[in-house]
């Protein structure tokens, strides 16, 4: 992936993050309970916290093996999205709650790719 590429995304993950976070914060704390709040809290620190990942290390990304950043992001999609909608099942529908399962395919994915690119940052001569 490109540096300008991966930088673009991390800057509109962390956009998403704080629209969807203040949207949490003002628009559903009356309307979901005190635990799906949570989880969309949960859903909106990951991706903020893998978008400023992103940025950190968008300058060494064209040596970095494109298959761990597209880990990473599609981990990142996965866990987030899954959580947020499944916050919302009690304003949508119960069967929602279906998506919890797979969200830890999210984390899996997320924690092979960030895990991949410090082994092979560590590997390096530099």
């Amino acid at each position: 992936m490109k540096t300008n590429q991966l930088i673009g995304l991390g800057c509109l993950m962390i956009a998403t993050t704080v629209a969807l976070g203040a949207m949490g914060a003002h628009t559903l704390e009356d309307a979901i309970s005190a635990r799906y709040l949570e989880v969309w809290k949960t859903a909106s620190l990951y991706f903020a916290l893998n978008g400023l990942g992103l940025l950190a290390i968008a300058n060494i990304a064209p040596s970095i093996k494109g298959l761990h950043i597209k880990l990473i992001i599609l981990g990142s999609f996965i866990f987030s999205v899954s959580l947020w909608i499944l916050a919302l099942n009690e304003i949508l529908s119960p069967a929602l709650r279906k998506l919890g399962a797979i969200t830890p395919v999210g984390g899996v994915l997320m924690i092979v790719g960030w895990t991949l690119i410090g082994i092979n940052l560590l590997r390096r001569a530099d």
